[in-house]
């Protein structure tokens, strides 16, 4: 069992406190109807804090729920609540009925004593490289996943295209599921996805295209770069005619405000591309 603990600054009730930190009303219900410690004693209702209080609330141990295997992690960030990893491509997120991140994250935690079940607060395909954020509790993830709903948290991707494009625009497209071809198509239709799209590098060969996302629709990326005419390399369900082992999209930029600490998080992580460049 471990704690979140918080030392109070001014006179407050448990509820006004726990909104000003921006706890959902669903993790406020259940610390409130769970329990919690004030200044050592367990409570179960909202009490009134008082300047210099000692706030904890309980973090029940949880059993894991995916099998620990070990594997590589690249770390690039960690603190008591989140951790921030950069997956490898041709390796899935959580799937069921293979070696996945998941499996990866389930042994970290265990090698490391995180006694809570495997969060992911976003996904990536299973070719889509890069960087994603992982909750070590329900708190931390119900926050997180807040930030996600409120556009709070920044991501961005790079991919590479066809040679010599330009581009420097904010696309807009409406994006659905294909059920015949099994895949996402661009529809009038469809939920809408809004992606800016930026070039930062080109020459004859290929374009290294930056891509900031707004909403957070499967495979917009993909499809939005089809729809403009430029399918990732590599991408073959989204129209790409090069041959490679994975297609080039990479989760390289993320921006977020942390759990408790709420201090301001920037991470790059750059791609090699250039062993699959060769290839093409």
């Amino acid at each position: 069992m471990k704690y979140i603990k918080y030392k109070i600054n001014n006179n407050i009730t448990v509820r006004k406190f726990l909104e000003a930190k921006d706890y959902s009303k669903r993790s406020i219900d259940e610390i409130l109807n769970s329990a919690y410690l004030l200044n050592g004693k367990l409570k179960n209702k909202s009490l009134d804090l008082k300047e210099g209080d000692e706030f904890k609330i309980i973090i029940e141990d949880e059993d894991l729920d995916y099998e620990p295997i070990e594997g590589k992690l690249k770390i690039l960030f960690e603190d008591a609540n989140s951790l921030v990893v950069s997956k490898t491509s041709n390796l899935t997120v959580n799937s069921k009925n293979q070696v996945n991140l998941s499996n990866y994250l389930a042994y970290y935690f265990k090698e490391n004593d995180i006694r809570n079940k495997i969060r992911l607060v976003n996904r990536l395909d299973m070719n889509t490289s890069g960087l994603m954020l992982v909750a070590k509790n329900k708190y931390a993830h119900a926050y997180y996943q807040r930030q996600v709903e409120n556009n709070l948290i920044k991501k961005k991707y790079l991919a590479v295209v066809d040679p010599n494009t330009d581009l420097d625009f904010l696309y807009e497209a409406r994006i659905s599921y294909d059920e015949e071809n099994k895949k996402y198509i661009a529809s009038n239709n469809g939920k809408l996805a809004r992606t800016y799209f930026k070039t930062i590098d080109k020459n004859d060969s290929y374009s290294l295209i930056e891509c900031e996302i707004f909403t957070g629709k499967t495979h917009q990326i993909r499809v939005s770069l089809q729809s403009l005419g430029h399918p990732i390399y590599g991408d073959k369900l989204y129209g790409s005619d090069k041959d490679l082992d994975r297609f080039l999209l990479h989760s390289y930029k993320l921006e977020f405000k942390t759990f408790i600490d709420e201090e301001n998080i920037k991470l790059e992580d750059w791609p090699n591309f250039m062993t699959f460049l060769c290839k093409k």
